[in-house]
């Protein structure tokens, strides 16, 4: 073999491995950017979007938690309750933060929502201005609904709970029968759902909602009573 081929062979060589050398490179590169939010969506499902847990709870971007009234047969997380903490589906979404190890700062991160919810310009609402918006949904109490709307009204409202103001966690109240301005507006938020979209979100989604509102009003007691239930 000639020496002029010798060397074309050893120069096709060593642009092969040339080649080989910078896609190696450039996966190694691209893999620095990609494990970690891979990572972070193992952990928490996404840093935006995902869920945290809290021993037996877990909620997220479209998930909260609120005390609901124990079903027929079912045990209290607490002797002497009668609401159990149990996972919501929201129609509003937020941002979920990473955990910070610190349970009750999760909580108050991810649970305590902020900001301006989509529905917040047509209804005139924000998450940052909880007073106003109480008397804003306390307007929707004068909504008309239809016969069928009003007995999905009746379901929603008659099994939802005040542990908090006008009830405890061992005595809670049904908000139809609570005179507090909380009550009144979580009423009215309920009919505004159903009335605009009430075909598109479910009971649960309209109850989890409220319970979202609920959150707003009183958190200090959403976050105590999450903690309690969680660590018995």
């Amino acid at each position: 073999m000639s020496k002029e081929i010798k060397k074309e062979q050893s120069i096709f060589k060593n642009k092969i491995n040339f080649y080989i050398f910078l896609i190696l490179a450039a996966f190694l590169i691209i893999n620095s950017f990609l494990i970690p939010n891979v990572f972070a969506s193992i952990i928490f499902g996404g840093s935006s979007t995902g869920s945290i847990n809290l021993g037996d709870f877990q909620y997220g971007s479209k998930i909260t938690l609120k005390p609901m009234p124990l079903a027929s047969g079912e045990q209290p997380a607490i002797a002497g309750y009668k609401t159990k903490v149990k996972s919501l589906p929201t129609i509003s979404e937020i941002q979920i933060k990473p955990s910070t190890g610190d349970p009750a700062k999760d909580l108050i991160n991810n649970i305590i929502p902020s900001g301006t919810p989509w529905y917040g310009a047509e209804a005139g609402v924000s998450f940052d201005d909880p007073k106003t918006a109480q008397q804003l949904w306390i307007r929707g109490g004068a909504i008309q609904l239809s016969t069928e709307e009003q007995n999905r009204w009746a379901r929603i409202v008659n099994s939802f709970t005040c542990d908090y103001c006008c009830g405890s966690p061992k005595d809670p109240t049904i908000i139809t029968q609570c005179g507090c301005a909380h009550s009144k507006a979580a009423q009215g938020m309920s009919k505004w759902f159903i009335k605009n979209y009430g075909n598109k979100y479910s009971d649960e989604e309209i109850y989890g909602e409220m319970a979202r509102w609920y959150a707003v009003w009183y958190p200090g007691p959403t976050v105590k009573r999450i903690l309690e239930e969680s660590q018995n």
